[in-house]
């Protein structure tokens, strides 16, 4: 049975000082479960302190992931953080792809296929976001963006293990949720294609992002080879989060 993966997307939220109230709270909420993670994602301020935090160090089942890389090893790329430097303060997680990501900064799949090799490389497990504008679910072009991210951002791509979250960008920051059989849908094309392109189940997780909070959790629960959740703003209060983990 594979874990449940519970990752929190801080966005540009939450400061250093704010994240080590966060986490003594959560500390004070958090009971080890068995077969579920959970994953922090502050900004890149907050995670040099947040790796360090004394509160969670001793908590089982707990690490810490960037919201973004740079698609660059090193050099003269002013603002841009790498793999490296990651993986030398221990992050084992990274976000990639993100909606926002490729709307307000024009990432492309190229990009984020460069990212997740670098990713690799530094044994750092990418969070691939995926997922359709409401102009194509519109246009009933869904399955086909998806699968060309997905074949786009993995092209030659070898890696243990990876986490694909799907999120529809109409679902995002809205209130709105895709049905259960619209993920249900979507999680049998995106596994069917991981698989064709040579994953096997056991090497990659398959997480629903998309307004997602403890009133919804139910029912997004039910849909079928879902493996987990990327909780955005549901994320930012302590006990907020930690109902959801513990549901």
């Amino acid at each position: 049975m594979k874990d449940k993966i519970y990752i929190a997307n801080w966005k540009m939220n939450i400061t250093s000082k704010e994240a080590q109230s966060f986490f003594d709270k959560f500390e004070r909420l958090y009971k080890k479960e068995e077969n579920k993670k959970v994953v922090l994602c502050p900004s890149f301020t907050t995670l040099v302190s947040s790796t360090n935090s004394q509160s969670l160090k001793n908590l089982d089942n707990i690490y810490f992931g960037a919201q973004n890389v740079s698609d660059k090893i090193s050099g003269a790329f002013t603002g841009e953080v790498s793999a490296a430097m990651l993986e030398e303060i221990e992050v084992e997680y990274c976000i990639v792809g993100h909606s926002e990501r490729r709307a307000v900064y024009n990432e492309t799949d190229q990009m984020i296929n460069d990212k997740i090799k670098l990713l690799a490389k530094s044994g750092i497990i990418p969070i691939l976001c995926v997922g359709e504008t409401l102009d194509s679910r519109e246009r009933g072009e869904s399955d086909q963006v998806v699968l060309k991210q997905l074949s786009s951002c993995l092209n030659q791509v070898a890696v243990s293990e990876i986490i694909i979250a799907y999120e529809p960008v109409w679902a995002i920051g809205t209130g709105k949720n895709a049905s259960i059989s619209d993920i249900s849908n979507m999680n049998s094309t995106i596994k069917k294609q991981m698989n064709k392109l040579g994953y096997i189940d056991d090497q990659f997780y398959i997480l629903y992002g998309g307004s997602v909070n403890i009133d919804n959790l139910s029912s997004i629960d039910e849909a079928s080879f879902l493996n987990g959740f990327l909780i955005g703003g549901a994320s930012l209060n302590p006990q907020n989060f930690w109902d959801i983990v513990d549901k």
